[in-house]
C-alpha cells in the first residue's frame, strides 16, 4: 500500500539520500563527473510530494513546477521500482495539478520512456541537453 503526501522539512535528509542513490546508479546518464547533487537546490520553487510505504518510509517522490504543470523529477527507490510507486505518484497529480502535464525524459532511459508511454504520455517534441537527447512528453487526459 502506498501513501502520498506533501513533503515536509523533516523529509529533507531522506529525500537527499534517495535522490543521490537513484541518480548515482542511473545507467542512462552520461558517466561524467558530476558536482555534488543537492535535492533542495534541484527542486527549489517546486511542489514536492512523497510516496511512503506501510512503515512510513519514503520510497519515491515527485517534484512539480506548478505554474507550467511540469513534472521535473520522479524518482523511486531502486528496491521499490516496479511496485506501483511511480504510478501512484503520477495518479496523485489528478487531484491538484491541471492538465496538460509535461516532462522531459532522456531517450536513453528506455525504462522510463516505456513507463510514461504505457500511462498515456505522448512525445510532443525532441531536443538535446547536456545529458543527451530527450523527449518532451505531454499528458492531456487522465
Amino acid at each position: 500500500m502506498h501513501f502520498i503526501r506533501r513533503a515536509t522539512l523533516s523529509d529533507t535528509d531522506a529525500l537527499q539520500a534517495l535522490y543521490v542513490d537513484v541518480v548515482s546508479c542511473a545507467t542512462w546518464l552520461p558517466q561524467t563527473p558530476r558536482p555534488a547533487l543537492s535535492f533542495a537546490k534541484d527542486t527549489e520553487g517546486e511542489s514536492v510530494y512523497v510516496c511512503c510505504n506501510q512503515h512510513a518510509e519514503i520510497v519515491g517522490f515527485i517534484s512539480v513546477y506548478e505554474p507550467e504543470s511540469f513534472v521535473h523529477h520522479l524518482y523511486v527507490a531502486q528496491s521499490h521500482q516496479g511496485t506501483g510507486v511511480g504510478t501512484a505518484l503520477l495518479k496523485s497529480l489528478e487531484v491538484w495539478l491541471p492538465l496538460p502535464w509535461r516532462l522531459k525524459c532522456l531517450e536513453r532511459n528506455d525504462r522510463a520512456m516505456a513507463f510514461y508511454e504505457a500511462r498515456g504520455w505522448v512525445k510532443e517534441s525532441r531536443a538535446q541537453c547536456p545529458d543527451g537527447p530527450y523527449a518532451l512528453l505531454v499528458k492531456s487526459v487522465v
